[in-house]
């Protein structure tokens, strides 16, 4: 029959190596809600990208329709200038169709700068769009991956725990009251070997009572610091 230390270090091996297998699929989770958080990030990016866009956009439109307007407001000139009866009349129109003509060549350049900064944001839009389509892809397949392993180490982790009971099922209900209490409060380490006349768990000295309990005796022996389990350990003098 296996010794109740021996059974205690192999739950407490397999408690272990539960809490390893879920840590490893939050890590999984972890990494895939990071990779959903950075393509939200992304997105807010390529919409930005959009809308400066749209405005810039709508700024050519605006500045185009101010063009058509002034080139209708020459065109009125140009044939008031048919009209004109004197000298001052003629001179004034004359003035006004060369401001409304600077105001075009204004209005001209001012497009062409504007439809620069269009092709600009385009590009940016274009590469942001298509980086968040191979992120999402990406993501994917992330989570393609994630849940085929948080499924082997679910299968994993139940096969660890029938093996847990078929060990729980060896020891006596005192034996394991202990165990579950110390394991719940000391972070999954509740048995633990005393090497060179120290406590694993906490490296504080071991009495000599304690010591002497422990080569004696077959029930639970503690710390007299941490409260843990001792054992001996195989290779303690």
């Amino acid at each position: 029959m296996i010794e109740k230390f021996e059974v205690l270090k192999r739950l407490q091996s397999l408690k272990n190596k539960i809490n390893e297998l879920e840590a490893s699929q939050e890590r999984m989770k972890q990494d895939v809600q990071k990779k959903k958080d950075q393509i939200e990030n992304e997105k807010a990016v390529a919409e930005k990208k959009h809308e400066e866009k749209k405005s810039v956009q709508k700024e050519i439109d605006r500045k185009e329709l101010d063009l058509k307007t002034n080139e209708g407001e020459l065109t009125k000139y140009n044939v008031q200038l048919n009209s004109i009866k004197t000298n001052k009349e003629y001179s004034a129109l004359v003035s006004e169709i060369g401001s409304k003509k600077a105001d075009m060549s204004i209005l001209e350049d001012e497009i062409l700068n504007t439809m620069s900064r269009l092709e600009t944001t385009n590009q940016e839009y274009e590469k942001a769009t298509e980086h968040l389509r191979n992120e999402e892809e990406s993501l994917k397949n992330l989570i393609k991956s994630v849940d085929a392993e948080i499924k082997e180490a679910d299968e994993e982790i139940e096969k660890v725990k029938k093996e847990q009971e078929k060990y729980i099922d060896l020891l006596d209900e005192h034996s394991l009251k202990h165990y579950n209490r110390l394991s719940s409060i000391k972070g999954g380490k509740a048995i633990v070997p005393v090497i060179g006349n120290v406590c694993g768990g906490c490296f504080m000295n071991i009495r000599t009572q304690t010591l002497n309990a422990l080569m004696s005796s077959k029930d639970l022996v503690f710390c007299q610091s941490c409260s843990r389990i001792l054992y001996l350990d195989e290779n303690n003098d």
